[in-house]
C-alpha cells in the first residue's frame, strides 16, 4: 500500500520513463542521490504508475526511523502485514511469504543501513525469482546485479532565460515546482516579468533540489522572492566555505536547512532540536512532556508547534491516529545535531524514555478496563518511540533497569503485536543489567516476561528455564507480582509437557496470587488456561463455571481482548460437551471481536477450533479449508499452540478424517484454497457464509469470461480481504468507482457475497 500523493507530482517525465524501463529489466534498482533530491517521491510515483505489473503485492518500507540493523527483517515483515510472533528468523518468514509472488518491494532510505539492506535484498532476490526491489539510498547497496539510477536535480533555467516570458520559465521543473508550492501558501503570487528573474535565480542557487525549493516556497508567507534570494546568497557562501569537500548539492541542502533554522525564533529552534528525540511521530501531549520546561513553557507550546508546521519543519500526519506530527528525516538529523551541540541530548532522551515509561504504565492500567482496543492501537502507533526508548536504556547498565520496567509494562503490546521483538528487547536488557538488589528487582520481571513470550513462540525449553529462574528469584525477593506471573508461565509449560495435574496446581496457585494482588488481566488469562486444563482432566463443568464467571466480569469492564481468550476456551469446552452450535457461535463472536485487535494467535486458534467442530459434524470440506486457513494464519505468524494441552491430538484427528473422506488430491486442493485466504477473508467467510466453502460452479466459470481486466484485478483484491475503500486506495481510483466494479463482479459471477467472489478466485487460481 502506497500513501496517496498529497501534492501534484511535477516534472520528472524522463526520470519516470527511465525508472519504469529499468524496473522491467532489473530485479534490483537503487535510486541514489543526496538528501532532499526527491528519491522517495520518484520511487513511489513510478511504482504507483506500474502497480498492475505487480499483482503479487506492492510494499513500501520506510527505514528512516530504524536504527537497529537487526530489526530490518521485522520492519519489512510488519510493512507486509505479517504478524511478528515467530521463533524463526523474520527473513525466513519473508522468504516463505514472497516465494511465489510477483511483487515490488520498495526499501526507502537505506543509507544508514546499507550493509543489512544489501544482505536482505540479496537473500530475498535469490529466494524469489519473481520479486523486484526498488531501493532509495544516498549510496548504492553494492549487490551483484544492482542497477543504479542517479536521481538528478529538477531542471533549472540558465541565466540566459531570465528575461523569458513566464510560460517559457514554467517549462523548467524547478520553476514549476516553486510556483505551485508558493501559490499554495500565498495564493496571490504570480510568475510575471517582475518575479520571473528572481525565481529563476532562486531555482539555480538551490540547484533544483526539491526539498530546498519547497522550503523556500514556504517563506513566501512573509518574504518576497527578492528577499529570499538575498538571504540565500550569503548563507550558501558561508556554508560552502565551512564544508569544503562535500558534494555541492548536499552543501546546498544543508545551507537551505540552516537558513530555515536561523530564521526561527530561539524557542522555535529549541523545540525543533528537542523534537528530534521522537522516532516515527508524536502528539501534542508527548511534546509537552518531553520538550517543555522553564526555557520552553507549556503555555507557548501550541503556538511554537504551529509555527514549525507552517514552516514545513514539522508535518501534520493525517494518516496517523488523532493529531500526530512527524518530521522529515533530513530536518530531524539537522535538529539532532543542534541538540547535541546544546548539551541537552542526554536530558531530552531521558525525558523521552520517561514519557514512554509513563505511557506504558498507563497502558498497563488501562488494559484492566474498557480501554484495551485504544491501548492496543495507541501502542502500535508508538512502536518506533518504544524502540528508541529501549535503545537508550541499553546505553548503560543502570538505564537497563528502567528499560525492563518499561518493557514489562508493555506485555499486552508484545503479546498482541510483536512477540519476537519484545522477547529480543527483554533478553538484551537482561544481559545488560548490572549486579545488585536494584537490578534483581527488575531482573525478576524481565525473566517471567521473556518466558511468557518464549511460550507463545513455541520455545518451551526457554519458557521453562525463564519461568523457573523468575519464580526462584521472586521467592527470594518477596515479589508477589512476579511470583504470580512466573507461576503462570510454569503452569503453561506444564501443559505443554502434558503434566496436567501439575499444570492445574500451578495455574490455581497463580490465580490465587492474582486475586490477592487485584491483577485482573492476569487473573482473566490464567483463568482461561486453568479452565482448559480442567477440561482435559475431565472436569468440564468446573471449567465452564470458571469461564462463565470471568466472562461476565470482562463484559462488565469492557475488557474485550481478555474476553476473547476466555470465550475461546469456553467454546472448546462446549465442543467437548457436544454443543457444537454454541461452540460455533462463540468462535464467530471472537472473530468479530478480533477485528479490533488483529491478534493472529486468536484468529488462528478460532479457525483451528472450527475445524474440530466441522469434524464433529462430518463436514470434511470445511475441515480441510479451515485447517489450511489456520495453518496460513499461524504459519505467517510463526506460531502454533498445538503443543498446548491436547490440541495437537484434536488437530491430527480432524486432519486424518478430512484426508480419508476427501481423498488426497481433493483434500490438498481444498486445504490450499484455505491457505491462500488472508485472515480477514477467512473471517469474512466464516461470519457470512458459515463454515462450508463458498460454492462456485460452471456458471461462475463461464461468466468469468465476461469480467474485464480491471474487474479481474479487483476480484483478486477482494480475495485478499480488501474493503472497497482499500481497493480504491490500492488502484488509485475513487471509492465510488471501486464500489461499481464490485457490484458488476457480483452480478456477472452470480455471487451474493464477497466471500463467494473470494472462493471463486481461489478456485480459479488453483486450477
Amino acid at each position: 500500500m502506497l500513501p496517496a500523493e498529497l501534492t501534484p507530482f511535477i516534472g520528472r517525465r524522463e526520470e519516470v520513463a527511465d525508472v519504469r524501463r529499468l524496473l522491467e529489466s532489473s530485479r534490483l534498482l537503487t535510486l541514489t542521490g543526496p538528501g532532499g533530491i526527491g528519491k522517495t517521491r520518484l520511487a513511489t510515483h513510478t511504482a504507483r504508475a506500474k502497480h498492475r505489473a505487480f499483482p503479487g503485492g506492492l510494499w513500501l518500507v520506510d527505514l528512516s526511523t530504524l536504527t537497529d540493523p537487526s530489526l530490518l527483517p521485522q520492519t519489512v515483515s510488519a510493512a507486509m502485514g505479517l504478524p511478528d510472533v515467530s521463533t524463526t528468523s523474520r527473513t525466513e518468514a519473508l522468504i516463505d511469504h514472497l516465494a511465489d509472488r510477483n511483487g515490488l518491494l520498495i526499501l526507502d532510505n537505506c543509507e544508514h543501513l546499507v550493509d543489512s539492506s544489501a544482505l536482505l535484498a540479496r537473500t530475498l532476490l535469490q529466494a524469489s525469482e519473481n520479486l523486484r526491489i526498488l531501493a532509495t539510498s544516498r549510496q548504492a547497496l553494492g549487490v551483484e546485479g544492482e542497477q543504479i539510477f542517479q536521481v538528478p536535480s529538477l531542471t533549472v533555467p540558465p541565466e540566459s532565460t531570465d528575461a523569458e516570458p513566464p510560460e517559457i520559465l514554467l517549462r523548467y521543473e524547478s520553476v514549476n515546482l516553486f510556483v505551485s508550492r508558493a501559490q499554495a501558501v500565498f495564493p496571490g503570487f504570480r510568475l510575471d516579468a517582475g518575479t520571473g528573474p528572481p525565481v529563476a535565480r532562486l531555482c539555480r542557487d538551490l540547484e533544483g533540489i526539491p526539498l530546498a525549493i519547497e522550503l523556500a516556497a514556504v517563506r513566501m508567507r512573509s518574504l518576497s522572492v527578492e528577499q529570499i534570494v538575498a538571504r540565500l546568497g550569503d548563507r550558501f557562501k558561508l556554508l560552502t566555505i565551512g564544508h569544503r569537500g562535500r558534494e555541492t548539492r548536499q552543501t546546498s541542502l544543508t545551507a537551505m536547512v540552516e537558513w530555515s533554522h536561523d530564521l526561527l525564533d530561539p524557542p522555535d529552534r529549541t523545540l525543533w532540536a528537542r523534537l528530534t528525540v521522537f522516532a516515527g511521530g508524536f502528539d501534542l501531549a508527548a511534546t509537552e512532556a518531553v520538550c517543555c520546561d522553564d526555557d520552553l513553557p507549556a503555555e507557548s507550546l501550541l503556538d511554537r508547534l504551529d509555527s514549525l508546521v507552517e514552516k514545513s519543519i514539522v508535518i501534520r500526519d493525517d494518516d496517523g491516529p488523532g493529531d500526530r506530527y512527524r518530521m522529515l528525516d533530513t530536518l530531524r538529523q539537522f535538529g539532532r545535531a543542534r541538540l547535541e551541540e546544546s548539551g541537552e541530548l542526554e536530558t531530552i532522551r531521558a525525558r523521552h524514555r520517561d514519557w514512554c515509561g509513563a505511557l506504558a504504565a498507563r497502558a498497563a492500567i488501562g488494559w484492566a478496563q474498557s480501554e484495551q482496543r485504544h491501548w492496543s492501537r495507541r501502542l502500535q502507533s508508538e512502536r518506533h518511540n518504544i524502540r528508541a526508548a529501549i535503545e537508550y536504556c541499553l546505553t548503560t547498565p543502570d538505564k537497563a533497569i528502567t528499560g525492563l520496567y518499561l518493557a514489562t509494562d508493555l506485555w499486552p503490546f508484545w503479546l498482541v503485536h510483536a512477540v519476537s521483538e519484545g522477547r529480543r528487547h527483554v533478553e538484551r536488557l537482561l544481559t545488560a543489567l548490572p549486579e545488585g538488589a536494584e537490578a534483581d528487582a527488575a531482573r525478576v520481571r524481565g525473566l517471567w516476561l521473556a518466558g511468557w513470550l518464549a511460550f507463545y513462540q513455541g520455545d518451551i525449553r526457554a519458557a521453562r528455564r525463564h519461568g523457573q529462574e523468575s519464580r526462584a528469584l521472586a521467592e527470594r525477593l518477596g515479589d508477589d507480582r512476579s511470583r504470580a506471573y512466573a507461576t503462570y508461565v510454569q503452569g503453561l509449560t506444564a501443559t505443554c509437557d502434558h503434566d496436567f495435574p501439575k499444570a492445574k496446581a500451578l495455574l490455581s496457585a497463580a490465580r490465587d496470587h492474582y486475586d490477592a494482588l487485584g491483577d485482573l488481566p492476569g487473573r482473566w488469562l490464567v483463568t482461561s488456561d486453568l479452565a482448559g486444563v480442567l477440561g482435559v482432566l475431565g472436569e468440564i463443568d468446573a471449567g465452564v463455571a470458571l469461564c462463565v464467571s470471568a466472562i461476565e466480569e470482562c463484559v462488565r469492564r469492557g475488557a474485550r481482548w481478555n474476553l476473547s481468550y476466555l470465550m475461546w476456551i469456553l467454546a472448546d469446552l462446549r465442543r467437548m460437551q457436544g454443543d457444537l452450535d454454541e461452540a460455533t457461535r462463540l468462535l464467530k463472536e471472537i472473530l468479530e471481536i478480533n477485528r479490533e485487535f488483529d491478534d493472529p494467535t486468536v484468529v488462528g486458534a478460532c479457525l483451528e477450533s472450527l475445524s474440530w467442530i466441522a469434524r464433529g459434524r462430518k463436514d470434511a470440506d470445511s475441515v480441510a479449508w479451515l485447517l489450511g486457513s489456520a495453518h496460513a494464519t499461524w504459519g505467517k505468524a510463526g506460531i502454533s499452540l498445538l503443543q498446548y494441552a491436547a490440541w495437537g491430538e484434536a488437530h491430527e484427528d480432524a486432519r486424518e478424517y478430512a484426508r480419508a473422506s476427501l481423498g488426497e488430491t481433493a483434500f490438498e486442493e481444498t486445504y490450499q484454497r484455505g491457505a491462500r485466504m488472508t485472515p480477514d477473508a477467512a473471517i469474512d467467510h466464516v461470519l457470512k457464509k458459515g463454515m462450508r466453502a463458498a460454492p462456485y460452479d460452471s456458471h461462475h466459470a463461464a461468466n468469468a469470461e465476461e469480467l474485464t481486466p480491471r474487474e479481474l484485478e479487483i476480484a483478486e483484491l477482494i480475495s485478499e480481504g480488501l474493503t472497497n475503500k482499500k481497493i480504491a486506495q490500492r488502484l488509485v481510483i475513487a471509492q465510488r468507482t471501486a464500489e461499481g466494479h464490485v457490484e458488476r463482479i457480483l452480478r456477472k459471477l452470480g455471487c451474493t457475497s464477497r466471500a463467494q467472489v473470494a472462493a471463486w478466485w481461489m478456485s480459479r487460481t488453483a486450477s
